[in-house]
């Protein structure tokens, strides 16, 4: 038969209904009651059997699809889930719903359900009784402050508005922008008057992204910030600094941003107050106070490696007259791989040297002359030529800055040599009195034309060092083997000059950070061992070898550059493809940072072998890091012009 089973609700008797496997579809207040569950939950779908426990099975519960007609009642006692007992009579019987589903009836006389009732009717009148009294205390209060209202009212307006009036006077006392956004993004009406100042007008009544002067590609990324900032999907200090941290003034002043929750009655965040400070004396400060950071190792540089800084100006000199003639053509004869490399090289002494104006300003040509590159236009050209010359005026104030700690000696064309009085004395005396002047000479003064090589590299452990501090990597150690040969700074100093890529290389390209050296069981720190090797068969040579212990270089990324840039490696070997990073302005970098990415390094390096008449090759394998090795002949005279 159909039945409704909400009939089943006005019966003082529990009952329950359940399916063919045991689960309960229905049940009244009474069947919740004796097992101390809600009505919604039991009918969810809770076995039967899990509600109550019962001394004895239950005849045809474990068989219902075989009960086709009512069951005697049985008597049974109980226990409910707190342990609660007492007797119940039970008896199934089958059903049918308006669907034409089975079901049975689980009728269940207890005995002790009506004293359940009567406490829980007598605890709910009491309730009742409380609340009525209650409620007619709060009618009385209510009376009494009714009476008193219109003044409380009052009293209270003039307070508030006397608050406000503090607070205003508070903020706009301030230095610092103030204002308070909702969950919206609307700025709400309290704010302070420096926001005129830091940014630029009043804020309120503007929408959070306006007042920020967010770009449209950034808006739809601050929108979400914000949903998870007030949602505290994660603690607020933690989303807080995700946020804009700065203003873009239109005035050139450096404004900062924080963010503070403006918290309600029950602790949730009802609005985010927004700081803006002007830092720009502070950021002045710290410019100023790196300069002069700067400038004290300058100096230091000056006193500690006086030879090599000398070198520096002879060399930079050198290298801005070649430059000053690239440019001097017609921009469409420009060769700009040597302009590149010109530049590059300037920078890397300058920054060696802590010229950091010089390094600067080189940057911003390497750059100019990008744009060239990407339009070759004569706007771009001239842009070029006058950040070159940027570079050059950088050179000579440096020039006239130093000339007090070096003298006027430091424009000289040569390299100067010093010796003590007593020396030369010994050594006239020498000359004097021997009739083999000639042998003399040479084995007195041709000592005196080298100098042992590691002169030339002592300085890059500080290059290395202070690119692993800004890559967020430790240097180990850099060690130098064989590092007293000599040679010929005249010969060499272009050679050499250029290695500055290569220790920049090794801890850029090369040298891991410390996570994933961990990760690949190496010691945090990495490895830079130079080798140096003089050989005399077949032929005097001199071997130079820049190893770093790091990742290595990955084959096939240069591959797929250089199919990207459509040039094709399918019948090279992986070495052979390496040697591809000496190709002029080749990169694996994506993104063009001050110590790497113009693709400019190993080029230089490898242009200063070959006018040497020598070479260089990278020897490298993933996992276990690269090597630089570069050969040139051991040259021990000074020659007029370079080998071709």
């Amino acid at each position: 038969m159909k039945t409704q089973y909400s009939l089943f609700d006005t019966l003082l008797e529990p009952v329950f209904i359940v399916n063919s496997t045991g689960k309960v579809v229905y049940c009244n207040e009474p069947a919740a009651l004796i097992c101390e569950h809600s009505v919604r939950k039991i009918s969810r779908g809770m076995q039967f059997n899990d509600l109550l426990t019962f001394s004895e099975p239950i005849d045809g519960l474990d068989r219902l699809t075989q009960v086709t007609d009512p069951t005697p009642y049985k008597e049974l006692t109980f226990k409910n889930p707190s342990g609660q007992t007492g007797k119940v009579q039970i008896t199934l019987q089958p059903i049918t719903n308006e669907s034409q589903e089975s079901h049975w009836i689980i009728f269940v006389r207890d005995v002790t359900l009506e004293e359940r009732l009567q406490k829980k009717y007598r605890a709910e009148l009491e309730q009742k009784e409380d609340f009525i009294l209650a409620l007619q205390k709060a009618q009385a209060e209510l009376e009494q402050y009714s009476k008193n209202l219109e003044k409380m009212v009052a009293e209270r307006t003039a307070q508030i508005s006397h608050l406000n009036r503090l607070m205003k006077a508070l903020l706009d006392s301030l230095g610092q922008g103030f204002f308070v956004f909702d969950p919206r993004g609307l700025c709400l009406e309290v704010s302070s008057k420096a926001c005129e100042t830091t940014l630029e007008g009043n804020p309120q009544g503007k929408m959070i992204w306006e007042v920020l002067k967010l770009s449209d590609n950034k808006i739809e990324g601050f929108k979400k910030w914000m949903t998870t900032l007030f949602s505290e999907m994660l603690p607020f200090e933690d989303l807080a600094p995700l946020g804009p941290t700065d203003y873009p003034h239109n005035k050139g002043l450096n404004i900062s941003l924080e963010y503070f929750p403006l918290r309600g009655d029950h602790g949730q965040i009802d609005g985010v107050v927004v700081v803006a400070t002007d830092i720009t004396s502070l950021v002045e400060a710290r410019r100023q106070a790196e300069s002069e950071k700067e400038h004290a190792k300058l100096i230091i540089n000056m006193i500690r490696s006086k030879n090599e800084m000398g070198r520096f100006v002879r060399e930079s000199q050198t290298i801005l007259k070649d430059l000053r003639t690239l440019i001097t053509v017609s921009n469409d004869e420009w060769n700009l791989d040597a302009i590149f490399r010109h530049l590059h090289t300037l920078k890397g002494g300058a920054a060696l040297f802590s010229v950091g104006k010089m390094a600067e300003s080189c940057h911003h040509a390497e750059t100019r002359l990008a744009e060239y590159k990407q339009a070759r236009d004569a706007s771009k050209a001239n842009l070029l030529k006058s950040q070159c010359h940027a570079v050059e005026l950088q050179f000579q104030k440096f020039i006239t800055e130093t000339r007090e700690v070096f003298g006027p000696n430091i424009l000289s064309d040569h390299r100067l040599l010093e010796i003590t009085v007593t020396d030369l004395n010994t050594l006239l005396d020498k000359l004097q009195f021997s009739p083999q002047a000639k042998n003399i000479v040479e084995n007195n003064f041709s000592h005196l034309l080298f100098e042992p090589i590691k002169n030339f590299f002592i300085p890059y452990k500080e290059v290395a060092l202070q690119v692993a501090e800004k890559e967020n990597k430790i240097i180990r150690s850099i060690e130098f083997k064989n590092e007293m040969i000599p040679v010929v700074p005249e010969i060499y100093g272009p050679l050499f000059a250029t290695f500055v890529h290569a220790f920049r290389n090794s801890v850029d390209h090369g040298i891991e950070t410390p996570d994933v050296r961990r990760q690949h069981e190496k010691p945090e720190g990495g490895k830079i061992t130079v080798t140096f090797e003089h050989q005399d068969l077949p032929s005097p040579t001199l071997r130079i070898s820049v190893h770093d212990d790091g990742a290595g270089v990955n084959p096939q990324k240069i591959r797929n550059r250089l199919e990207k840039n459509g040039i094709k490696t399918d019948n090279e070997s992986d070495q052979d493809v390496i040697q591809h990073l000496f190709d002029s302005q080749f990169s694996t970098k994506d993104k063009v940072t001050e110590t790497s990415g113009r693709g400019v390094g190993l080029d230089a390096i490898k242009h200063e072998a070959l006018l040497l008449g020598g070479s260089a090759r990278i020897e490298s394998f993933l996992g276990a890091g690269s090597t630089l090795i570069v050969e040139v002949p051991y040259l021990t005279r000074i020659q007029t012009t370079k080998a071709a």
